[in-house]
């Protein structure tokens, strides 16, 4: 069979075709698809680069915010001990009475109890309520807010040793019943509230007594120690003291 010219022509144009759209369909449009690929990669990049560099720019005054706040963490966590023991409470009061020429005739101890403070939390879901009275939008943001809050706080951030989500606050209460001047008074409160240690007064009932001029009462104050510090619990330091006499019968020869 003999084959004409124009049909070998033909052919070839047809398998020119073929290959034409072979080379765009596999080759072509791939190298499209990741070129597409790339530039949004790239764009991503730019825009990691450019924030970046403006975080280097502030890269002095973001190390010196840290070693601030480290710093402030640090003595926060210096105004509370790592536990508090009876034995603390009474060497304390012990204290107390030494400093402020204070009378404590008794000591009553209440039952310890987490302090839970959430303020992001707190603030967040405070701020999506009103919103949601005004305008729909607002609501939604808010929540978003709250939500990305409360992902931050359940977060761990660890400083020095100390990993924050896994820190807890207690408070343990104590109540005494005090005899003292006005002028002691005054000075017994001052005490209280410049200790190193935090200290509260939850509340004071007193008395004047007209014969001696004393004040006479109870007082109500809460002490307080951080759980999941690196501190570490160190007891008081309690005095010798004589414990009784030789014998109860007085002098037996």
């Amino acid at each position: 069979m003999k084959v004409k010219k124009s049909e070998i022509q033909l052919l070839i144009a047809v398998i020119g075709v073929l290959i034409a759209v072979c080379t765009y369909f596999l080759v072509y449009s791939k190298f499209n698809e990741k070129s597409d690929a790339l530039e949004a990669e790239n764009a991503t990049l730019s825009s990691q680069v450019a924030t970046l560099e403006i975080l280097d720019q502030r890269k002095a005054d973001y190390i010196e915010a840290t070693g601030k706040m480290q710093s402030y963490i640090t003595n926060f966590e210096n105004r509370f001990p790592a536990d508090i023991l009876p034995e603390d409470s009474i060497m304390m009061v012990k204290t107390l009475e030494d400093y402020t020429r204070t009378e404590v005739a008794n000591i009553a101890f209440g039952s310890e109890a987490e302090v839970v403070y959430t303020p992001a939390a707190d603030a967040a879901t405070t701020t999506a309520d009103a919103t949601a009275a005004t305008d729909t939008t607002a609501t939604d943001a808010a929540a978003d807010t709250t939500a990305a809050a409360a992902t931050t706080a359940a977060s761990p951030v660890s400083t020095d040793g100390t990993a924050y989500a896994d820190t807890h606050m207690y408070e343990v209460p104590l109540s005494i019943s005090i005899s003292c001047t006005y002028d002691d008074f005054k000075g017994l409160v001052r005490y209280i509230y410049n200790q190193q240690e935090r200290e509260s007064i939850q509340g004071v009932s007193i008395s004047y007594n007209e014969t001696d001029g004393m004040l006479t009462g109870n007082m109500t104050m809460n002490t307080y120690y951080l759980l999941g510090t690196d501190k570490v619990y160190s007891s008081p330091y309690i005095p010798d003291m004589q414990m009784g006499v030789d014998t109860i019968f007085g002098n037996v020869e």
